[in-house]
Formats: structure tokens, C-alpha cells, sequence
């Protein structure tokens, strides 16, 4: 797959396609910081940092790689608009890139190696990651003590978190996996304290019932970057523009409420209404780390 048909494929902007175009990278140059990438991440991470222009060659680089995986996906058996999904996460992020730096890009660029190594799927709303984690702790139905399989659930920004999609992507996601595997979900979304300031009919009320919360970890700005922007140690300075905005910044109290709300949240789906417990798979406590 040429470049030119990717980024008509992800939409991604006009202006984005015109500045990663005039890189002029060439394909020897290109081709060492593939190898570099699979290699050594980090290495990669480090060698386009230096360069002028960095946010714009990950875009580019990324986009290139994502070309090649193109193969990859069709292998498994993964439908076209699957792969186009998957990686209109690139459009999203130079998006934001653009929004908070003022130019065009990828800075978030530790998040992309799950699509280049094939390892997570936008199926609909949701998108869903393939690993292994490691579940040591254990309660009267539950005995796993080993690295199992799992699906980290991932949200993606820019739609309604509305839970007839949220239930039709599980839906796929039971049609390609299984019911089996166990799905977790790492995401300020599923901060507790939430119920106490959203009503009881909002899309991340709902969403949040779909699970059950197994750690709070109070540490990160997920919440306050995804909500606000960007983090801010005056509360004063936070935007009061959507809805949500308006609801936490309200009241007397909202300070707090925002210190509060900052939390990220370890879960698994509520397996009551999802499968039948079992020996392996029932309520399963785990204990897990930030994936940004």
C-alpha cells in the first residue's frame, strides 16, 4: 500500500499529507529506522527525537510502517474497514498533536507499537488489545497463578460513549475471542466518585456499570488531560465548554472533585451479566499497571 492512499484512508488532514510529503525521507533512510524500531523501541524513540521536526516524522514513520502491516492484518483475517479503524487512532492523535502543540504530528508516540505489531483492533466503538498479564492475587473463585491471555479495552475519543455501540463492540470482540478471556480496562472513565456527579442515565454511567472495579490506582493527569486538555495546577485555569467540563467545575467543591476524579482504575467486565462464572475466568481480582 502507497502512503497517499493510507492517509485517504485514516482522513487524515490535507495539511498533515502536505508537511509529511515534504520529509523527503529517503527509502534507505527510512528503511534503517524500521529495523531500528523493531529492534529497539527505545533506540527508535530516542533516534527521532533528536530530529528536527520530531512529532512529524513519527507521523510519518508510523504511517509508513502501518502501510507495510497492512499484510499482517489481512492475514488474520481482519476486515478492511477494521484496519482503517484501527488506525485512524494516527488522525486522532495528530489532531490533538496540532490542538496542543500548534503544528502536525504524533506526540504521543509510545502508543502506536500495538498497531504496527498487530496487537490491538478497533472493533466499532471500542478498541481492544491483545496481552498477557500475570494474576497473582486470588479469592474463593479464583485460582490463577500464571501469565494469561487477556483484552485491555481501550476508548477512543471523538464519539458518544453510547451503550448500545460499547455493547455491540464487545459483541465482535466475543465473536473473534470468545466470552472467555477475561477484558480489563485501565481508565478514569471508571472513577467511582463519578456516580456522585454524573446523572444516573450519562453514557459513562452506563459504561461504568458494564464492569467491576478491582483497584483504584490515585496516581496520573489521565482524566484532567482527556476532560480539560491539559493539566493545570490551578483549577481556575480549566475550560468550562462541554457539559461534563460545566459538571465538574460546579459547586464549591470542585477543586476537590478534580483531584479526586484524576484517578485511573483497574477493572474487569461485571461477569454476572456477561458470562457464567467459572473456576478460571470468575471473579477475578487482578492486579495490574498504567498503560498511558
Amino acid at each position: 500500500m502507497d502512503l497517499n492512499t493510507f492517509f485517504e484512508g485514516i482522513r487524515m488532514m490535507p495539511e498533515a499529507v502536505s508537511e509529511a510529503a515534504e520529509l523527503q525521507i529517503p527509502e534507505e533512510g527510512y528503511q534503517k529506522m524500521k529495523r531500528l524500531f523493531r529492534t529497539d523501541k527505545d533506540g527508535f524513540y530516542r533516534a527521532v527525537l533528536k530530529e528536527k521536526n520530531f512529532r512529524l516524522r513519527f507521523l510519518y514513520y508510523f504511517s509508513r510502517m502501518a502501510c507495510d502491516t497492512y499484510e499482517c492484518y489481512r492475514e488474520r483475517n481482519v476486515d478492511e474497514k477494521i484496519y482503517w479503524d484501527t488506525f485512524y487512532d494516527l488522525t486522532i492523535w495528530c489532531e490533538n498533536c496540532f490542538q496542543q502543540f500548534g503544528e502536525y504530528g504524533i506526540n504521543e508516540y509510545k502508543w502506536f507499537f500495538r498497531h504496527i505489531e498487530c496487537s490491538i483492533w478497533r472493533l466499532g466503538r471500542l478498541e481492544f488489545e491483545e496481552m498477557s498479564v500475570y494474576w497473582k492475587e486470588i479469592d474463593e473463585n479464583t485460582e490463577i497463578q500464571e501469565y494469561i491471555p487477556v483484552l485491555n479495552v481501550h476508548i477512543p475519543q471523538g464519539e458518544k460513549l453510547e451503550l448500545s455501540a460499547v455493547k455491540a463492540s464487545f459483541g465482535q470482540a466475543f465473536q473473534r475471542w470468545g466470552s472467555q478471556i477475561p477484558f480489563i480496562c485501565d481508565s478514569w472513565l471508571l472513577y467511582p466518585g463519578l456516580a456522585e456527579i454524573l446523572p444516573a442515565e450519562s453514557n459513562i454511567i452506563k459504561f461504568q456499570k458494564l464492569f467491576r472495579i478491582m483497584r483504584v490506582d490515585f496516581d496520573g493527569g489521565e482524566a484532567q488531560r482527556r476532560i480539560f486538555g491539559r493539566l493545570s495546577e490551578d483549577p481556575a485555569d480549566y475550560p468550562e465548554a462541554t457539559s461534563l467540563q460545566k459538571m465538574l467545575m460546579y459547586g464549591k467543591e470542585a477543586s476537590n472533585r478534580k483531584q479526586e476524579i484524576d484517578r485511573q482504575h483497574h477493572t474487569i467486565p461485571n461477569q454476572r451479566s456477561q458470562r457464567p462464572k467459572d473456576k478460571h475466568y470468575g471473579n477475578v481480582h487482578n492486579r495490574l499497571w498504567n498503560h498511558g
